[in-house]
């Protein structure tokens, strides 16, 4: 596996501006780890014929990231640069050029690898215009509380860890949260005093293209004691499943990936005790929004749901976890 970040954290100054590693690991093509050694900014180079149609760029340009090609007219060469400006980035920085590299490993085509490349820029320019330098805002930490009250049931009941973690489709996705073969899991958390179901996009509750999806609600109240935190379930599974470190790799790439970093976390303390949990499938007569009952050119509709109206489309979790064990 290529470690993109052990190169960069091993690179020592050549008098060059630019010090540049080859990554051996993909030897068909001309790929570098590299540092501008008066700045220490990261950044990623891929080699191109100059022969080589490349799209215009400015529209995969993003926060804390500048993409740009450079002409190498000796080497009849162009050069794809991905730099990064933030320094408070690095760790989803090298998720980032990690994803490339892993998704280019076996391509051999120039023109089908800056395809690759730019279709993981794309991805990621979603997840990088979400970072809020002051940490995850409190509608996030609870977005994200949920998730993990819901990682958190399916360890306790024996569900194999690849299986969720590979699941877990909400750091990545503006759909549902989680997608276990043809089956959908969308997430909800509140503390409100009058709780109902609020969607945020009419993605989340299109099961167009699933055989089934399900919707989770948490209601809590906030409490100053006895109560779980963000911060306590972010170590609670961790302990639960530091014995794969596989696992545990690939839950701390995806809190960052969401948002959650360490240096945050005092931000992330705020108590509260859980008061029900709701399970409803969402059937085709379940009152929702999609993307096809919307006229052209509407688009990120934000909805609320009276509970009340939802007690015909309750489950027992019992039928959700049957499906995630058998999927």
């Amino acid at each position: 596996m290529i470690n993109i970040k052990s190169i960069w954290d091993t690179q020592k100054p050549t008098g060059e501006f630019i010090i540049k590693t080859r990554i051996e690991e993909i030897p068909h093509l001309h790929c570098f780890a590299a540092t501008n050694h008066i700045t220490g900014q990261h950044l990623y180079i891929m080699s191109v014929s100059n022969d080589l149609a490349v799209p215009e760029l400015k529209n995969y340009r993003f926060k804390g990231v500048e993409i740009y090609i450079l002409p190498v007219e000796a080497e009849n060469k162009n050069e794809l640069y991905i730099y990064l400006l933030d320094h408070d980035l690095n760790d989803i920085f090298s998720l980032f050029i990690q994803n490339i590299l892993e998704d280019i490993e076996s391509i051999f085509s120039e023109s089908e690898a800056i395809k690759t490349t730019l279709n993981v820029v794309s991805k990621w320019k979603k997840l990088f215009d979400k970072i809020n330098s002051n940490g995850l805002s409190l509608e996030q930490q609870k977005g994200l509380i949920g998730e993990l009250l819901f990682i958190d049931t399916l360890l306790y009941n024996d569900i194999p860890f690849v299986k969720i973690f590979n699941s877990w489709t909400g750091p990545e996705l503006d759909d549902q949260d989680f997608i276990f073969g043809t089956m959908g899991t969308e997430i909800k958390f509140t503390s409100s005093k009058n709780p109902s179901l609020k969607i945020t996009s009419e993605r989340q509750l299109d099961n167009q293209n699933l055989s089934n999806l399900f919707l989770t609600l948490y209601t809590t109240v906030e409490t100053m004691n006895n109560g779980f935190s963000l911060n306590s379930l972010v170590y609670q599974i961790r302990r639960k499943i530091e014995c794969d470190l596989d696992a545990l790799n690939l839950f701390n790439k995806k809190l960052i990936i969401i948002g959650y970093h360490e240096a945050d976390s005092e931000n992330y303390n705020k108590l509260y005790s859980l008061v029900k949990c709701y399970y409803f499938n969402i059937s085709s007569e379940f009152p929702k929004i999609t993307k096809s009952q919307l006229a052209l050119g509407i688009y990120n509709t934000s909805y609320s749901i009276e509970l009340s109206c939802l007690d015909k489309f309750q489950v027992d979790f019992a039928k959700i976890l049957a499906q995630i064990q058998n999927g």
